[in-house]
């Protein structure tokens, strides 16, 4: 096979690399899929002994575990946070009202829109 155009050469170079490309993807696919073979997530203690990990009808739940009541109080903070935050902006506006930059800029979106 003898390349005596440009656009032969281009066209084998291109091949080459597609065909590379591929390989490379599979080897990669591959690899992930061996990975998360053999990476599962281990059950956790608890429910290594119940076997299934199953609760069973007759026991009994013991509560949110203490992760859960973490993330309960780091919520009910955080709304606490933002009423308080709210009310104090409410308060503060209504007394001080709008600057007169504000009402201007206010005025002037008002009267582009009427037109």
């Amino acid at each position: 096979m003898s390349l005596n155009t440009p656009l032969e050469i281009s066209l084998v170079v291109t091949g080459i690399g597609m065909a590379m490309l591929f390989l490379a993807l599979v080897v990669l696919y591959g690899l992930m899929y061996l990975m998360t073979a053999l990476i599962r997530d281990r059950p956790e203690a608890g429910e290594a002994e119940q076997g299934t990990g199953r609760v069973e009808r007759g026991t009994r739940d013991e509560g949110p575990e203490p992760g859960d009541r973490k993330r309960r109080a780091a919520v009910i903070g955080v709304a606490l946070a933002r009423a308080e935050m709210e009310l104090a902006d409410v308060g503060r506006g209504s007394a001080a009202g709008p600057s007169a930059w504000q009402q201007y800029h206010r005025q002037r979106v008002l009267n582009l829109r009427v037109r």
